[in-house]
């Protein structure tokens, strides 16, 4: 192995911080950083003893920090396959202390720590003077083709970073940023399985580096990053990050030195106004659940909180008509048989919540239904009795496509949701809103045809075909029935806009979200940026059939809860958002109607466009 003899000149900047102090007439011999790091992801000298020297570039010695420091090579190799710093795991209270900017000569043993390099049990440090070391300017696309070369490095990723992902910012103090603006969806964008869809799912992650906080502590007392407002959402930006790169929990990650700023890009949206005679919202609401400690509130606190975030939002979205998903669907609720009723303590719990803020019982339930399938949560309706009148009591349909069990044993394994009607008039004019619930993603039980195809759609794909496939039948009932060709279906279809359920239904129906809204989300679905398919997208989305959709002026996406991070949400009374913000995990989609139908020009086609775990 190469051995170099080092001379140090650092006349009269010798700092005595510690026990052994070098003078400027030492002479000694070390390894290199980039030596013992090597040209592979491992080191050569794992478990030997070396001495080598460098400058410390990132401080986080602190027992609440890394515990350690980041060194790195003065010149470097010049060889890009070599990085040149290295991770030294030493903590401020073992004897010696340091600060950015010492220049050291370190003895130590080589480790690969879960596939980082660090040197570790050190037996000696020496301060032989000051340095400064110039950041290595890349770019993410570039850092991501071969980060281990940059592991231990001081880097620097100069011009603009966007929020793209805040997934783990309170538990982890972790951060995902990307070149280019927020990641999105690649089936929001392109066709499913597309060669396009998949270019689209490699860049996202090309683009995107994970910034993190330089703690070894989860969930800790101040969470990190966040900017003046006291929130960090999907679009904000920082420039010019610096810090230094290290591998733990699989990824690589930059540690910064010092607090990194963001600007607040992406503000919060002020209260929405549609333009329409009637305005009809759907809205996914997070496991609204009553009975404490389920899929919902553990604490009635907890609950308290949800039910007030639910209530402001719901007032400050100016619907007159919602169709909520994800409430509870209590154990109580079967097949409907026996003639016992369901339980429907949680939508009349949120109800009675929504009347007490208004001062008035101007908010109505569509009321129960003859029939709920056993899964644990379903759809409702709710309206403004003093805008709107219901025609009749709800709808819905019994069908194996969403009653079927994924474990025959289990009452509570259903598919799906099934789907909720009712009819309603507005000043003579009358229309029917359907609120569905589409099979999540989620893969754990899936078979056959439902088991996720590579393509970008996840699991139970083919069983949300099929129930979109229903769905476009139940519209032709619902018109049958009730002698009006009106019906606007919406929902969580827990398909992303370009995905195959959407295109089912827009064969039959007229999809509003692509004709009137330009760059659609509602959601941002975080599992790891070492997978494909992850990015902002749309999982609401709404239909109607050719006449309503003449009547419609305006859809638009309220950004209420999809950029914000997820702490901000009720799950801790202590660290709630104000207002609606972070209600739920998804945005409510609005859709304004003019049921006399004025003067209108539609073509479907873009109109007036506005620039605006997947859940379950």
């Amino acid at each position: 192995m190469r051995r170099i003899v080092a001379l140090s000149t650092a006349i009269g900047m010798v700092v005595a911080l510690l026990p052994g102090v070098a003078t400027a007439d030492d002479e000694v011999d070390y390894t290199p950083i980039y030596e013992i790091q090597g040209d592979g992801d491992a080191s050569p000298l794992v478990d030997e003893e070396v001495t080598t020297e460098g400058v410390v570039t990132v401080d986080l010695q602190l027992t609440e920090e890394i515990r350690g420091f980041f060194l790195q090579d003065r010149r470097g190799d010049g060889d890009p396959s070599t990085s040149d710093g290295i991770f030294v795991f030493h903590q401020d209270t073992w004897g010696w202390d340091v600060s950015v900017g010492d220049r050291l000569r370190v003895t130590g043993t080589v480790s690969e720590f879960f596939g980082d390099t660090q040197l570790g049990d050190i037996t000696d440090i020496q301060t032989i003077g000051r340095a400064r070391i110039r950041p290595t300017q890349i770019d993410p696309r570039t850092f991501n083709e071969n980060p281990e070369q940059y592991e231990g490095m001081l880097v620097r990723f100069p011009g603009r970073l966007t929020v793209t992902d805040t997934f783990n910012l309170a538990r982890f103090g972790e951060v995902w940023l990307s070149d280019g603006g927020v990641v999105e969806q690649p089936t929001n964008e392109f066709p499913a399985g597309s060669p396009e869809m998949h270019a689209m799912a490699l860049d996202g992650i090309a683009r995107s580096i994970l910034l993190d906080d330089g703690s070894r502590f989860s969930n800790p007392d101040e969470v990190p990053h966040l900017n003046r407002v006291g929130t960090l959402r999907l679009g904000d930006i920082t420039n010019n990050l610096t810090g230094a790169i290290n591998f733990s929990f699989g990824q690589y990650r930059l540690q910064p030195q010092d607090d990194v700023r963001f600007a607040n890009a992406n503000k919060r949206p002020r209260p929405p106004r549609i333009d329409g005679d009637v305005v009809v919202a759907s809205f996914n609401v997070l496991n609204y659940w009553t009975t404490l400690g389920g899929r919902g509130a553990a604490t009635q606190e907890s609950l308290d909180v949800q039910t007030d975030k639910l209530v402001s939002a719901i007032r400050l979205m100016g619907a007159d008509i919602v169709g909520l998903q994800e409430l509870e669907n209590p154990a109580s609720c079967g097949d409907g048989d026996d003639g016992t009723p369901c339980d429907s303590t949680p939508i009349l719990t949120l109800l009675a919540a929504l009347n007490a803020a208004e001062g008035a019982d101007v908010w109505s339930w569509m009321g129960e239904l003859d029939y709920y399938n056993g899964y644990p949560i379903r759809n409702e309706i709710i309206y403004r009795n003093d805008k709107v009148d219901a025609i009749g009591g709800p709808v819905t349909i019994q069908d194996d496509v969403f009653d079927r069990l994924r474990d025959p044993d289990d009452p509570t394994s259903g598919v799906g949701r099934p789907p909720v009607a009712q009819t309603f008039s507005v000043d003579g004019d009358v229309f029917t809103v359907m609120v569905n619930h589409l099979k999540s993603k989620g893969s754990s039980s899936a078979t056959g045809d439902d088991l996720d195809q590579g393509d970008g759609q996840a699991a139970y794909n083919a069983t949300r075909v099929a129930q979109a496939e229903r769905v476009l039948e139940f519209v032709d009932e619902l018109i049958a029935s009730t002698g009006d060709p009106d019906v606007l279906v919406i929902g969580d279809f827990n398909s992303y806009a370009k995905e195959d359920p959407i295109v089912t239904l827009g064969g039959g129906l007229e999809n509003l979200v692509d004709g009137y809204v330009d760059n659609p989300y509602s959601f941002n679905f975080f599992a790891s940026f070492a997978a494909p398919f992850i990015g902002r997208g749309t999982l609401e989305n709404a239909f109607a059939t050719d006449g309503l959709a003449d009547g419609v002026e305006e859809v638009e996406f309220w950004h209420i809860n999809a950029d914000e991070p997820r702490f901000l949400d009720w799950f801790d009374p202590t660290t709630v958002a104000p207002g609606p913000y972070r209600s739920s995990d998804h945005d409510p989609l609005l859709i304004g109607l003019d049921l006399g139908h004025g003067d209108h020009d539609h073509d479907g086609h873009n109109h007036d466009a506005k620039d605006h775990d997947d859940g379950e």
